[in-house]
């Protein structure tokens, strides 16, 4: 299974906001989102997102 992370910096983004159902929907991936347009974004949380995920795509 893939881990994929996605990094949200730009609120409402709709390539992003289509991209992710898309790629939730498959069976071979675990998706997470970290929001970085809402307030007390966790970053210590943020990096270890970083380095457990296959890939990672910022927005």
């Amino acid at each position: 299974m893939r881990h994929l992370l996605h990094i949200v910096t730009i609120p409402e983004d709709s390539l992003a906001a289509r991209l992710i159902p898309l790629q939730r929907e498959q069976a071979d991936h675990e998706v997470k989102v970290f929001d970085l347009t809402k307030p007390d974004a966790d970053y210590r949380a943020l990096l270890e997102e970083i380095f457990a995920a296959d890939s990672v795509q910022v927005w």
